[in-house]
């Protein structure tokens, strides 16, 4: 009894603490350092009432009106507090569905906590949310699954795709379709890609009539478009390519997985890569919609591990794998020292 209270002291101290340092690095980062603070900043000094809710969700309004009442408007204060919800939301997840927490940490930090709780603040709460609602498809509970998608939506309007994968069987796993899937994503891609300006004039209609808070933000990734800005994409990079071998790996061994929601995991990995191919023609939509979805490596690559009989071994091309990819995508490219 003694050595296993001991073992889960431990256990929660290094959530703790790792917690206590990631909240601290992305709560008080120099302004400007990321790509986006400084176009959060130059928004804070706007009241409730004046608040453009097109442009930015009510989560973020709120947060900045209470901190202005809490904190006189500190702008660390600020990214303190959407880095409080941002790290621990996804640490408590990590608690509640991974068999190898500390490997998962490792994953979150390398791939995700640079671009979610340092630039991308409201998605990164978002995203936190939506790990918890996969509690809701494994249980085939909607109302909680709906009710979690319009709580993360008023953080980021975009986490409206959620509804795209609550109707998935938990349970059940179609090989053929699913090792189909990316495969699928890059011949459509491409076809839509050669007939990029159909493509876009057919989304463009499409989006006049969806939501005005949905429409409006892919109405802006098309101008960027044609501005040339965020126009550059490499379907075969680094990442993906990487992504999509840990994906086939894990759907080929998903028998010898051992969490009751490792079927879900490899699900919402097929339907993102698939989603990055196929919105190649629109780069920041595909790349903002894989994203999302791409959090749930934090959790399959973990549990990928698990059926190979030498773990040790090889988790240690995967460290590797996670130390370049933090190093030279997340910091090198995503922060300006």
């Amino acid at each position: 009894m003694t050595s296993k209270n001991l073992t889960i002291s431990s256990n929660s101290f290094i959530f703790i603490f790792v917690g206590f340092v990631l909240i601290l690095i992305a709560g008080f980062r120099p302004i400007g350092i990321d790509g986006d603070s400084l176009n959060y900043v130059s928004v804070l000094h706007i009241s409730l009432s004046e608040a453009n809710f097109i442009d930015k969700e009510p989560a973020f309004w709120i947060i900045n009106e209470l901190n202005k009442i809490l904190f006189g408007g500190n702008e660390q204060t600020f990214f303190l507090i959407f880095a409080i919800l941002g790290v621990s939301l996804k640490l408590i997840a990590i608690r509640k569905y991974s068999l190898l927490p500390i490997l998962s940490i490792f994953t979150y930090v390398s791939m995700y906590f640079v671009l979610h709780e340092m630039t991308q603040i409201r998605a990164g709460v978002a995203t936190a949310i939506f790990l918890f609602a996969l509690e809701d498809i494994k249980n085939r509970n909607f109302k909680g699954y709906f009710l979690k998608t319009i709580l993360a939506m008023l953080f980021h309007y975009s986490a409206i795709i959620m509804l795209l994968v609550y109707f998935i069987n938990p349970n059940k796993l179609n090989t053929k379709l699913f090792l189909t899937l990316p495969i699928l994503g890059i011949i459509l891609g491409i076809l839509l890609a050669i007939f990029k300006d159909i493509s876009l004039s057919i989304f463009s209609n499409i989006t006049s009539v969806l939501p005005q808070f949905i429409g409006s933000k892919i109405e802006l990734y098309i101008l960027l478009l044609y501005d040339g800005k965020f126009s550059d994409i490499n379907i075969f990079n680094f990442l993906y390519l990487s992504l999509i071998f840990i994906y086939y790996f894990s759907l080929l061994n998903y028998r010898k997985m051992k969490s009751q929601y490792d079927i879900i995991f490899i699900k919402i990995s097929g339907i993102m890569l698939f989603s990055f191919y196929f919105f190649t023609f629109l780069p920041v939509l595909a790349f903002r919609v894989s994203e999302f979805f791409g959090v749930i490596f934090i959790f399959l690559i973990p549990h990928v591990l698990l059926t190979i009989k030498q773990k040790s071994i090889a988790s240690i091309p995967f460290i590797i794998w996670l130390m370049i990819y933090f190093i030279f995508i997340m910091v090198m490219q995503n922060l300006h020292f």
